[in-house]
């Protein structure tokens, strides 16, 4: 996997570097936001770990330049600033995860990991979570065996979440990933509606949702079901 690593630090940039490289992963640095943007320009990446507070800028210019380009690129935000507003407003611009300084790089290397699992297992066409099969190329979803029914943007926004579980995705990333629209042109509550339409057709209680949860002032989040129990028609 590629890794653009934006971090002004020289002792932070050295330390991520040495332990993702010897995970195997292909690091690029940058030190300034201006050179993130050129490389950007030059290459793409399959990770960004963007510290916020550079020389001529904030690593949010980054993360907001990757979602402009329609980058799938897993962004995770490196601050110091570790208020909730903060860790909201990243998120909410679209990164995937945030990490307050000081951290153990042990788990930011962990983290970064699981994010390599995840996209390896999105290669797959078929998805199966406990009762729950969902079939990318059919465009089918089933549980226990029988059948679920969903138009075509609800399955799109299962498929979306499943493919990336655990993931917490923002109403405004869903509006531009799944309806490729933004809260300008449409209405967010677009999204809250049609999770509230898929609980009611996958969840064993709608109102107290265990796969298709909501993280409090972030987004909603795909919890795998892993068992008959957890799922409508278990």
């Amino acid at each position: 996997m590629k890794l653009l690593l934006l971090e002004d630090d020289v002792a932070v940039r050295r330390l991520v570097t040495n332990h993702l490289e010897q995970q195997g992963f292909t690091v690029t640095v940058a030190t300034t936001v201006a050179e993130a943007m050129r490389k950007l320009n030059h290459d793409t990446f399959d990770v960004a770990i963007l510290d916020l507070t550079l020389p001529d800028g904030s690593g949010l210019d980054v993360l907001h330049a990757l979602r402009a380009l329609g980058a799938t690129t897993h962004v995770t935000v490196l601050s110091g600033a570790g208020a909730e507003i903060d860790r909201i407003g990243a998120l909410d611009l679209g990164a995937d995860d945030y990490v307050v300084k000081p951290f153990f790089v042990r788990e930011l290397t962990a983290r970064i990991l699981a994010v390599q699992r995840r996209r390896a297992s999105s290669d797959a066409t078929e998805l199966d979570y406990g009762p729950l099969h969902i079939d990318i190329a059919a465009r089918e979803v089933s549980i226990d065996g029988v059948q679920v029914h969903l138009p075509t943007k609800e399955f799109d926004v299962l498929a979306c979440m499943a493919t990336h579980p655990g993931r917490v995705f923002s109403r405004d990333e869903l509006l531009r990933t799944v309806w490729q629209s933004a809260a300008d042109w449409q209405r967010a509550s677009t999204v809250t509606e049609h999770i509230r339409r898929l609980r009611s057709k996958i969840e064993v209680d709608p109102l107290n949702p265990r796969i298709l949860r909501t993280a409090r002032g972030a987004g909603y989040r795909f919890d795998p079901p892993t068992d008959a129990g957890e799922t409508a028609e278990g």
